[in-house]
C-alpha cells in the first residue's frame, strides 16, 4: 500500500469510529455483526493503531496482533488486512 492509500484508510476508519461511537449498541449489533458496541470500536482501534504503526516506519505487526485476532500465522493476518 502506498502512503495516500494508508492515509485515505486511516481517514474512512476514523469517520467510521464516529459513527460507530454515535450509534446505539442495538444498531451497531446488527450492522456489524458483533456482541457489543464496545468490541466493535476496539476492532476499529486496532486497525486505525496498525495503520498508523506503518506510517511512523513500523511496518512489520508484532506477533501479539495477528495471534491475538486468532490467525493461524502472520501471513493470514496480513493477508486479512492488506488483501
Amino acid at each position: 500500500m502506498t502512503r495516500y492509500e494508508i492515509e485515505n484508510e486511516l481517514d474512512k476508519l476514523y469517520r467510521e469510529l464516529e459513527t460507530v461511537k454515535n450509534a446505539d449498541e442495538e444498531t451497531v449489533c446488527r450492522a456489524y455483526n458483533t456482541d457489543t458496541k464496545q468490541e466493535y470500536i476496539d476492532i476499529i482501534q486496532d486497525e486505525i493503531d496498525c495503520y498508523e504503526a506503518i506510517l511512523a516506519g513500523d511496518e512489520e505487526p508484532t506477533s501479539d496482533e495477528w495471534d491475538a485476532h486468532g490467525f493461524a500465522n502472520e501471513a493470514d493476518y496480513l493477508r486479512y488486512k492488506f488483501g
